[in-house]
């Protein structure tokens, strides 16, 4: 057997053991371990709505899911399925539902942008951080509806003569003419009643959706007009709550980017014809 002299082993024995400790197991343990992703399909949207009926939105008075939802909801199945992601829907009254956003019990819900829900919601947003409009989930416009033989126009155009508009009480102020002087009333139905009896100049009533004219069906049959064009606009974003982003934040930007590719106007509008 041949002799190792103790000079070769004192020359080589420093690099062989820097060379041992460079493919050590140990040396692939500090290596970071690849972040697991949840697939799409592991991704359930808990949506919350209201319980009574809203064309063109919701269809059906009751907690149950109609066999004809509404728009809203074949808007937000067409996103959900564009995205991967599985739906649940809840129907509930509409501050139940505002309460389950806030404490994490409910994923999302439709609403306009408040300051008093900022702390416990999630939009689309501009990097300016304004809400993004060409992400929203729909577009409403109000008109001033009133008598077709009621000269409003003139009363608006003239700024000293008083006209009235009838609104629901519970609606939040939206602006209006200076010289519009705002009636409370507990319905809306009860608003176009004092329009049609000429005990009220006006109302307001949808007459645009997702910038398209539009008219509620049972406008057809009153003597009522709208007046073009709107004389407000909002938004409707999918609100979704703090916990759902956090566990999926590209997710729930890709929900937001497909709803406008999913919107068809037209199933909007064919719900205002909805009669039951």
């Amino acid at each position: 057997m041949p002799v190792v002299h103790n000079t070769y082993i004192s020359r080589y024995l420093p690099i062989l053991l820097t060379v041992l400790a460079i493919i050590t197991p140990a040396s692939y343990a500090k290596t970071p371990k690849p972040v697991a992703v949840v697939s799409n399909s592991d991704a359930t949207l808990t949506f919350c709505y209201e319980d009574k009926q809203l064309l063109p939105y919701y269809a059906g008075n009751s907690n149950n899911v109609a066999e004809l939802p509404g728009a809203s909801i074949e808007h937000l199945r067409a996103a959900t399925a564009a995205t991967g992601v599985n739906l649940q829907l809840i129907r509930l009254p509409w501050l139940r539902c505002l309460q389950g956003l806030k404490d994490n019990s409910i994923d999302a819900l439709i609403a306009s942008v408040e300051t008093e829900r900022l702390h416990y919601t999630v939009y689309p947003k501009l990097a300016n951080g304004e809400p993004d409009t060409n992400r929203a989930f729909n577009q409403l416009g109000l008109c001033l509806a009133h008598r077709f033989d009621n000269p409003i126009t003139d009363k608006i155009k003239s700024k000293t003569e008083q006209f009235s508009v009838a609104r629901a009480l519970g609606y939040r102020p939206i602006p209006m003419p200076s010289n519009a002087v705002i009636i409370g009333v507990h319905s809306i139905e009860k608003a176009l009643d004092l329009v049609v009896s000429k005990r009220v100049d006006a109302t307001t009533m949808l007459c645009q959706l997702n910038g398209l004219d539009a008219k509620e069906h049972h406008l057809n049959l009153l003597p009522i007009q709208l007046m073009y064009p709107p004389i407000h606009q909002s938004f409707g974003y999918l609100m979704l709550s703090n916990s759902f982003y956090q566990r999926y934040p590209q997710l729930s930007e890709q929900l937001w980017n497909a709803l406008p590719k999913t919107l068809d106007k037209a199933r909007y509008l064919e719900y205002l014809n909805v009669t039951e």
